[in-house]
């Protein structure tokens, strides 16, 4: 794909991607590394169907780590590590407009690095590098929790694949980033087999080894439903104006 056209790169991928509405797989290794880690290493359960349905549970011998889910209305966040009686939740249109209690990985743009979204021609500038000449970038403005941000992914082009989503800032500080390798066929589809998600302001890194997958599943409702303890607090961000709560 070396000499291919934007036209040509923006239509292989999302050509890539009309096969694949959902997946799913039960066999995921974690490794975490920061101030903001979770544990040394953990299993975890991944199932994303779009547009917006998104479940990541991980857990270790204490028992569920991280839950992280979103439905078509609303998402949710819990993590043993930081404020254990919390989970985080709130609305998708309410997040886009909360600045106050920054997520590190935006649902919205982690669906989009999951593979499940398809790209908006409109919308993206590709741009080409002659010192790269394998690689192209596609970049785009958006808006993240209200904050104007610029989402960049990274096409390898021998690969024929989308190898890093990234989202920086307006000072041209990274946000996030997602990158991609060990790419492998899951049903006539190439997929990554190993994710790194770095969150820098957070202090994480965490590395994905992903095992068997199925593609296009059939994934229960309830899956994209909040199910943790009843007993923890609910802190909706929608109405929050500053900052979390104290613990009392």
């Amino acid at each position: 794909m070396s000499d291919a056209t934007p036209d040509d790169i923006i239509e292989h991928l999302n050509r890539q991607r009309s096969q694949v509405v959902a997946w799913r797989s039960t066999d995921v290794r974690i490794k975490a590394s920061g101030s903001g880690a979770i544990a040394p290493s953990l299993s975890a359960n991944v199932s994303v169907e779009s547009p917006k349905n998104l479940r990541f549970s991980a857990r270790s011998i204490r028992g569920t780590e991280v839950d992280f889910g979103s439905n078509s209305d609303r998402f949710w966040f819990w993590m043993r590590a930081n404020e254990p009686d919390i989970v985080l939740t709130g609305s998708h249109d309410g997040l886009d407009r909360q600045q106050a209690v920054p997520i590190p990985f935006p649902p919205g743009w982690l669906m989009e690095a999951l593979g499940v979204i398809p790209i908006d021609p409109s919308t993206v500038q590709v741009l080409r590098d002659p010192e790269t000449p394998d690689q192209a970038k596609l970049v785009s403005a958006d808006y993240v929790q209200g904050q104007p941000v610029e989402r960049v992914m990274i096409v390898d082009l021998a690969l024929g694949q989308i190898v890093e989503h990234s989202l920086y800032d307006a000072g041209n500080k990274l946000i996030a980033s997602a990158r991609m390798s060990n790419f492998q066929p899951s049903a006539g589809v190439m997929l990554p087999r190993t994710i790194v998600l770095n969150c820098p302001e957070a202090g994480s890194r965490m590395t994905m080894t992903i095992g068997d997958i199925e593609v296009n599943p059939s994934i229960p409702v309830a899956t994209w439903q909040m199910q943790l303890d009843p007993n923890l607090r609910q802190v909706d961000l929608d109405r929050v104006q500053g900052g979390l709560p104290v613990r009392q």
